[in-house]
């Protein structure tokens, strides 16, 4: 058990590397995910309505049940969730711990650039305050990448650039 935990090898019962629509499907999902939790914790910071998740939920195509947990963030906790998400997609996608790690470091880097983009226009007109989500998206979703849980790590770094270019670098 041990050894399989270390090496390359793929976990029992995972799939061969999964297809290109399926990276995109995963990292549509992941990134539609993230974009609905920080923009629940923008509006919950600014104790204002969550106007901009129509905004997004019409962009994304993904909805989402997450709720602000007011006790994760007095605890210091993971508030977003990324190792859940990290470890369900990696499950999914048959990766190997090393890879599940490489693809949990870019969605707190895609959550970082998010936060500074929904927080920073919390408050605006929902479109504006979801724009830079949905370039990021699209950006994430447009051309060729790796296949596998790797491409959606290269998908969703591809859309963390977006949205640092967004953010003024």
């Amino acid at each position: 058990m041990i050894v399989s935990r270390l090496s390359s090898i793929l976990p029992p019962g995972a799939q061969e590397t999964p297809s290109a629509q399926q990276v995109k499907q995963e990292t549509q999902a992941a990134i539609g995910e993230l974009g609905h939790r920080t923009l629940s914790w923008a509006s919950a910071s600014a104790r204002a309505s969550d106007s901009g998740a129509e905004a997004w939920l019409s962009a994304a195509g993904v909805a989402s049940n997450f709720e602000p947990d007011a006790g994760k963030l007095a605890q210091r906790g993971d508030i977003y969730d990324l190792r859940g998400m990290s470890s369900d997609i990696a499950s999914r996608m048959g990766a190997t711990p090393a890879q599940e790690g490489a693809l949990h470091r870019a969605l707190e880097d895609f959550t970082r650039a998010a936060v500074v983009q929904t927080a920073g226009l919390s408050g605006a007109a929902p479109e504006r305050q979801t724009a830079g989500l949905r370039d990021a998206l699209e950006s994430a979703l447009t051309g060729d990448s790796e296949d596998g849980i790797d491409g959606v790590t290269a998908r969703i770094e591809q859309a963390t650039a977006t949205l640092v270019d967004r953010n003024g670098g």
